[in-house]
């Protein structure tokens, strides 16, 4: 039989190097949501798959997504403090956040319709004319970056000409500015944004009326990027205002028929922001990516089958167990299962680990995985999931790598809170017990720790509404075990 290393590949971690993600992805729950529903705000834990679904609609023709017309915005290298930027002076005023979001959907939604107009040969409109000259002049590109609309010439022109009036080249003879630029001179400032909230006012009308039947769908990918600790709070007021934004587009009986606009936030960003009605619009629009042990099989599946070659026979109604000589492994666990029980139920996480089975594995008779690599990937999993952490919360919370030398210190898997207390305290001597808790509520939210829920350990990212009690024992999650060098117990330590 050809062996297993010479037809399953290692797989790509991230979506966006992932070059063939589009042939064996599949239409989850959530993709359906943002095509056909009036759900609007996407919501995921990092690695549970919001930039693959990003990247699936990005290349997707129209036909394929409910005849949505796909504008993607990326901000993984994108400076937050540019918005702030466009802030009014007036104390306490951030409709000028709310204003630049604006600003920016509608001049890429204005660029993006001129290009389907004219690759369609259709005539433009006297004011699509007017704003297609406009955005080449000012932006220097037909289909401007999210850079070159926020800043480019809008700073230093002194007047702008309302459509219909003929454009006066000398008007545009001028320099591009920078960040920077713009960011120590105050009348630079003021003429941005100025210049700025008129066009948008234009470009809003102007795509009102030439839409026609269109429908547009703005994705926002990567808005956790390149959080700095310090200006934490500054970005929570522009991504508040982002949603305000896609809350008021859903509403707009002018826009909701042909514009949807949806951010993809991190879960926890969302949950610590503060805004009115929050838990109402969670309700009524958020779409939350969720797996489960049978979604992710199904989904590795779908890799397997694309990758298998029609002279290896595997048993594929065991899904991915079929890759493995065993039908169960410890414990009379199915070897999938296996994994997911050391995963956060990402995709990443499972894909990481079947990558660390492959560069343990050895050819074999059966040309399958053995249990013995199995087991021997779970170190550099479990090293894997732990970056993965940091990685994940090193911006937002600098206190995770304290913690998990906590976890570490109290050297058991399975620990009661007296325990944490003692180390924790050892580990952050000037805390309160308000931080004791704040601390130990985040490893549990996070699925870091677990408990025991009608016989068996779970966690937050295999039972969402778990909720935890002190007073009964707590477990470090499996993925981390063998990073954080637990053992299983103490001699003396009962584990029930």
């Amino acid at each position: 039989m050809t062996d297993i290393k010479d037809w399953l590949p290692e797989f790509e971690v991230s979506a966006e190097t992932d070059t063939e993600l589009q042939e064996y992805f599949l239409l989850t729950p959530e993709l359906e949501k943002i095509i056909n529903s009036k759900y609007w705000l996407l919501l995921g834990r990092k690695g549970t798959g919001k930039t693959a679904i990003y990247k699936y609609l990005e290349k997707s023709e129209p036909s394929s997504v409910n005849d949505n017309i796909v504008v993607s915005l990326n901000f993984k290298d994108y400076p937050w403090p540019a918005h702030k930027l466009y802030k009014e002076s007036i104390s306490g005023e951030l409709s000028a956040y709310q204003k630049s979001w604006r600003f920016l959907f509608f001049v890429k939604l204005i660029s993006r319709l001129v290009e389907i107009k004219e690759n369609k040969s259709e005539s433009l409109s006297k004011e699509l004319k007017w704003a297609r000259k406009y955005i080449e002049k000012v932006f220097g590109n037909p289909d401007p970056s999210i850079m070159e609309v926020l800043f480019s010439k809008l700073a230093r022109i002194k007047k702008l000409a309302g459509p219909g009036i003929e454009l006066d080249e000398i008007s545009f003879d001028v320099g591009e500015v920078s960040f920077d630029d713009v960011a120590d001179n105050k009348e630079l400032q003021s003429t941005l944004r100025s210049n700025a909230f008129t066009l948008l006012s234009y470009f809003e009308k102007i795509f009102k009326d030439n839409v026609g039947d269109k429908k547009f769908l703005i994705i926002l990918d990567q808005l956790d990027e390149n959080w700095l600790s310090g200006e934490i709070d500054e970005y929570s007021k522009v991504l508040i205002n982002l949603i305000n934004v896609c809350r008021n587009i859903g509403t707009d009986d002018t826009l909701k028929k042909s514009l949807k606009v949806i951010p993809f936030l991190r879960t926890d960003i969302y949950e610590t922001l503060r805004f009115n009605d929050k838990n109402k619009l969670y309700q009524d629009s958020a779409i939350v990516i969720a797996w489960d042990n049978d979604s992710l099989d199904t989904m590795f599946l779908e890799r397997v089958k694309k990758y298998k070659p029609s002279d290896v026979e595997l048993d594929l109604s065991k899904k991915s167990d079929s890759l493995f000589e065993a039908s169960f492994v410890r414990q009379g666990t199915p070897p999938f299962k296996y994994i997911t029980r050391r995963s956060f139920f990402r995709p990443r996480d499972v894909i990481t680990y079947f990558n660390n089975i492959r560069k343990k594995h050895s050819p074999n008779k059966s040309g399958l995985y053995t249990t013995t690599e199995l087991y021997d990937a779970a170190y550099d999993a479990s090293v894997s999931v732990y970056n993965e952490i940091i990685d994940e919360w090193s911006n937002q919370f600098p206190e995770i790598e304290s913690l998990f030398s906590v976890l570490q210190t109290i050297q058991v898997e399975t620990f009661i809170f007296s325990e944490f207390e003692s180390k924790y305290k050892l580990e952050f001597p000037n805390a309160t017990d308000g931080d004791l808790r704040k601390h130990l509520n985040f490893l549990f939210d996070n699925s870091i720790i677990g408990q025991k829920k009608q016989g068996r350990w779970e966690y937050q990212s295999s039972l969402p509404n778990l909720k935890m009690n002190i007073e009964k024992p707590f477990r470090t999650h499996q993925s981390l075990k063998y990073r954080l060098q637990l053992i299983e117990s103490r001699p003396s330590q009962n584990d029930d």
